[in-house]
């Protein structure tokens, strides 16, 4: 076996004993390796620590069955191995930001850092965004004309090619666009936890606003600090990589998010969604 593959053998045997007590020696003798290799094989292969894997996949999955089930708060904390109502309380909190009564009582958790089972596609979509260390870049004001609209959590839509292609329609229609042509991808979100999804803007850049286009919108990306990440591989993969950078990358640094927005940018190394080569620029506004 390769080292993705010992790996990805070793989540399986995490997910099958979330609710058991194990350690990172069980976790290591699972796939035959002395305890401090496969400590940095984990930890260089997805990301993350074998013990904080572990303990983000039970918070997550409790955070599940807290949403979705009568169980009391202390009967669940048990059963993920955590030894008291306070120590799964404040683990719970670190990983939220807030606290398993608030889950309990109905607060929206679309947007919170969730952490699903490592799988071959995180392994393989997120490596050039973990190997190769953000830019800090500082942006100019951005114009663009494009289409925006909004999905809900509970669509089934893992890509935007639809979105896409009515937009493309409308490209010859945009006068005053930059040559040659430079495409963006932007996602937001509002302070109304309840709608339950993103809204979404595909645009071209502008020379200026001058034109207005009325079957179009036109959106500002505001100057300002950004953080570049490279997400390397087919389009519809990309959640891998804002996975990496929201659940593992921003949480160990001091950069704060500074707007509700990032943004994709496409330039020459963008090869095309379905081809495993294509490279896209994402851009995380901080301080």
């Amino acid at each position: 076996m390769n080292n993705k593959e010992i790996i990805l053998k070793s989540v399986q045997y995490i997910e099958a004993h979330l609710k058991e007590e194990i350690s990172v020696l069980d976790m290591a003798n699972s796939v035959y390796y002395s305890l401090y290799h496969f400590i940095r094989l984990f930890q260089n292969v997805t990301g993350y620590s074998p013990k904080t894997y572990l303990q983000q996949r039970r918070l997550s999955e409790a955070l599940i069955e807290l949403k979705n089930t009568d169980k009391k708060i202390i009967d669940i904390a048990f059963d993920y191995q955590f030894n008291s109502h306070e120590a799964f309380s404040r683990a719970f909190k670190k990983q939220f930001g807030m606290n398993p009564k608030q889950i309990k009582n109905g607060f929206s958790h679309s947007n919170l850092p969730l952490i699903n089972p490592v799988n071959e596609d995180y392994l393989y979509q997120s490596e050039k965004a973990r190997n190769e260390p953000p830019q800090v870049i500082e942006l100019p004001r951005i114009s663009l004309s494009g289409i925006s609209f909004f999905l809900s959590d509970d669509c089934k839509i893992n890509d935007l090619s639809r979105e896409w292609g009515q937009f493309m329609q409308e490209v010859p229609t945009i006068k005053n666009r930059r040559q040659p042509e430079r495409f963006y991808q932007v996602q937001y979100w509002s302070e109304n936890q309840e709608l339950g999804g993103l809204y979404f803007f595909i645009g071209a850049e502008l020379r200026n606003h001058n034109e207005i286009q009325p079957q179009l919108v036109n959106k500002t990306i505001p100057e300002g600090r950004y953080l570049r990440f490279i997400h390397k591989g087919l389009a519809n993969k990309v959640g891998y990589t804002y996975k990496y950078i929201y659940n593992q990358f921003l949480p160990e640094t001091d950069y704060k998010l500074t707007k509700p927005f990032n943004f994709e940018f496409y330039g020459k190394k963008c090869l095309g969604p379905d081809n495993p080569e294509s490279e896209s620029e994402i851009y995380i506004p901080v301080e």
